[in-house]
């Protein structure tokens, strides 16, 4: 299927790939169907969540512990219960990122991740009850 994107225009997409929010993200609560460009497989280390709900939303999102190596979030079972997960290895964890107009300050969302289960494509954005983490967590560290 062919979807209209924010940054992409037009792309082709596989209706499998589409990950679905219950409850959407936060902010925008009735959006629930998104998919990830950009391959998270490979070299890329920022991906776009785009919503195919509607083209001009996409937010740009990082795994974390490709600039927090240490970042383990703390997420209770329960919270997780709407993904039906069986295994652990079987999530992926994304922070959402701000992009300011000086590149080098972007920050991600270590507070709020974003929780996908790859084997049935359920996503939810959990709060964490953890104040070692930011909503504005610098992505780039200064020298």
């Amino acid at each position: 299927m062919e979807i209209k994107t924010k940054a992409f225009d037009t792309v082709a997409i596989d209706p499998a790939d589409i990950i679905t929010f219950a409850r959407g993200l936060i902010g925008f609560e009735n959006k629930h169907k998104f998919v990830l460009l950009g391959d998270p497989e490979k070299t890329e280390a920022l991906v776009w969540l785009q919503s195919i709900e509607d083209q001009n939303l996409a937010l740009v999102a990082i795994q974390p512990r490709l600039f927090r190596t240490d970042y383990k979030p703390s997420v209770h079972l329960d919270e997780l219960k709407d993904l039906e997960v069986e295994d652990e290895a079987d999530l992926l964890v994304y922070a959402i990122i701000t992009v300011p107009s000086q590149v080098a300050k972007m920050t991600a969302n270590l507070k709020a991740p974003v929780v996908i289960n790859v084997k049935n494509n359920k996503a939810k954005q959990v709060i964490l009850n953890d104040d070692r983490y930011k909503i504005k967590e610098p992505v780039f560290t200064e020298n």
